[in-house]
Order: C-alpha cells, then sequence, then structure tokens
C-alpha cells in the first residue's frame, strides 16, 4: 500500500501583513474623528432648532400676554415690564431653558437699518456675551409718541389707555453654545466659532 504524504502549508505575519494592519488602524481613526465632527454637528443643528422654537414661544407668549385687555377690569392689567418677562419666562422654564434678563430702556432697541418697526438685525452688543443666557427687549408703542423701552406698571383702569391699539414687540436674544465648536482649521475667517446668535422677536396690537 502507497503511503502518501501530506504538507501543510504555514501562514507567517511578516512586515507586509503588520504594515497593513496598521493602515486599517490609521483609516479607523480617521473615520472616528470625522463621524464624531458629524455627529456633533447634527446634535447643535438639533439643539439649536429646539432653542429657537422655545425662544419664539416665549415672546409670542409674553406679546400676547401683555396686549391682553381685561373687559372686567377696564384695563390692560398686563401691560408692564414684570408681568410680561413672567409669562417669557414661564414658556422658557417649560422648554428647558434658562431665564431671560431683562434690559430696560427708556428707548427701545436700535435695528441696524433704523426700521421704526424694531424689527431685525440688531448689531452684536444687543446680545449677551455668554452663552445660552437670554436678553429680553420689550418695545411698547413702536409707531406712536409713547414709544419707550420700559414699563413699570400697567395703564389704569377707568380712563382712556394711551396705549390701545397700538404696536407692542417683545424680543428675545441669545447666543447659542455650540457642543465642540468650530476652530480655525474649518473656517476661512480665521477665527474660531463657539456660538451663534438667535433672534426671536413677536408684535401685538394691544387691545382695549
Amino acid at each position: 500500500m502507497a503511503k502518501t504524504s501530506s504538507t501543510r502549508k504555514l501562514h507567517l505575519r511578516g512586515p507586509a501583513c503588520n504594515g497593513e494592519a496598521g493602515q486599517a488602524l490609521v483609516e479607523f481613526a480617521v473615520s472616528v474623528v470625522f463621524l464624531t465632527i458629524l455627529l456633533a454637528g447634527l446634535l447643535d443643528i438639533t439643539r439649536a432648532f429646539h432653542y429657537t422654537v422655545g425662544l419664539q414661544g416665549a415672546v409670542r407668549a409674553g406679546a400676547r400676554h401683555g396686549a391682553y385687555y381685561s373687559s372686567t377690569q377696564g384695563r390692560t392689567p398686563y401691560l408692564d415690564d414684570a408681568d410680561i418677562k413672567a409669562a417669557v419666562d414661564q414658556v422658557l422654564s417649560g422648554d428647558g431653558l434658562p431665564p431671560s434678563t431683562f434690559r430696560a430702556s427708556t428707548t427701545c432697541l436700535a435695528p441696524i437699518d433704523g426700521n421704526s418697526w424694531v424689527n431685525p438685525r440688531y448689531g452684536s452688543s444687543a446680545y449677551p456675551p455668554a452663552a445660552n443666557t437670554p436678553w429680553l427687549y420689550i418695545c411698547y408703542d413702536t409707531q406712536g409718541s409713547q414709544k419707550t423701552g420700559t414699563l413699570a406698571t400697567p395703564p389704569g383702569a377707568g380712563t382712556a389707555s394711551p396705549y390701545t391699539s397700538t404696536d407692542l414687540v417683545v424680543i428675545l436674544l441669545d447666543r447659542y453654545g455650540l457642543i465642540g465648536g468650530l476652530s480655525t482649521e474649518y473656517l476661512k475667517s480665521g477665527s474660531s466659532l463657539t456660538s451663534i446668535q438667535l433672534t426671536a422677536f413677536q408684535h401685538f396690537s394691544v387691545q382695549g
């Protein structure tokens, strides 16, 4: 009976195999960095959208609250800084956002283009220096002689209110803090970006 012999091939890992493994590791590391940046960007977009919706809902509630006319009292009982701010902060709190800081002034916030309706755009100094700390601005009677950026108490009852049918605008300005920020290598401007400006405003006609 003929004897058969079998041979076994022995595979050895040489320098070439180690090089391929190292290349794969480098490619994986680069992919992880890219995916991390992409994920952070998606999270920033989602959070910024949620933040913007919250700010817009807050100014809408504040303007509606301030413009409300009570027929039983014969006046607009919430047309003042404190009541409007309370309505704004209530909505902000419900959305998990920080309370506003009211920026009282005898003059209304001045837009860059000087429009009389106090609509955007606003200068950088009008925004808070710190991220996620919304600043609240209120402008009463934007188109009339009673135009002012602050009103300590609402008009009294039983008298013709000078604010009836006037325009009320409530504004929230904030800087949204990015999760990781964009550094100089991603920006042609050569400066890092750690936050973006957010603007929300709402006009409402005062009832009465």
